[in-house]
């Protein structure tokens, strides 16, 4: 009987060691820190940066714009994201159209787009690499390799590129 109860004890201080975090010098090598401590997100934080709270919103906020069709953040760019699966679903690849026009409406062609985002309550990001496979011409692209893995508050950013110009949007998605 008291070997059961060692074995129990010796269980949980392992499934301890395993799920407690890591001392923060072995968390500065993980995280790619060369001497320099950095925050979750990959950023060096500040002397008193490392022990603040995390900064990431504890919920959905209350006026969240979830529009489709916007403006890029310096209004150099109209534009518009549509998924060819409707309604969006979770655990599905899919695809979407984005319709991108300059400010007086005609169609931005042949502009580099990168395709990003997350989940800005989990910290975390897409779980694919979503990319333009087709320009569909007249302003239209083809973004391909869209998946979302889980229920809540998801971001698609897009860093747009012109030649001329280069702006950036951001889309939010509520997925139930």
């Amino acid at each position: 009987m008291a070997q059961l109860g060692l074995f129990i004890i010796g269980a949980f201080a392992a499934l301890f060691l395993v799920l407690a975090p890591p001392p923060a010098a072995a968390q500065m090598k993980m995280e790619g820190g060369h001497g320099a401590a950095h925050n979750q997100r990959g950023k060096p934080a500040s002397a008193h940066g490392a022990h603040q709270a995390d900064t990431r919103p504890t919920k959905i906020p209350e006026h969240l714009d979830v529009a489709r069709t916007k403006f890029s953040e310096q209004a150099k760019f109209s534009v518009n994201v549509t998924s060819r699966l409707d309604p969006v679903t979770i655990n599905k690849m899919h695809s979407w159209v984005l319709n991108l026009k300059n400010p007086d409406g005609k169609p931005v062609r042949d502009a580099k787009l990168d395709i990003s985002g997350g989940m800005p309550m989990h910290g975390h990001g897409l779980s694919t690499a979503p990319r333009v496979t087709k320009n569909l011409g007249d302003g239209k692209y083809l973004i391909e390799g869209v998946r979302f893995n889980m229920a809540g508050w998801w971001e698609l950013k897009i860093v747009i590129d012109s030649g001329h110009h280069k702006d950036n949007v951001t889309f939010n998605l509520i997925l139930k």
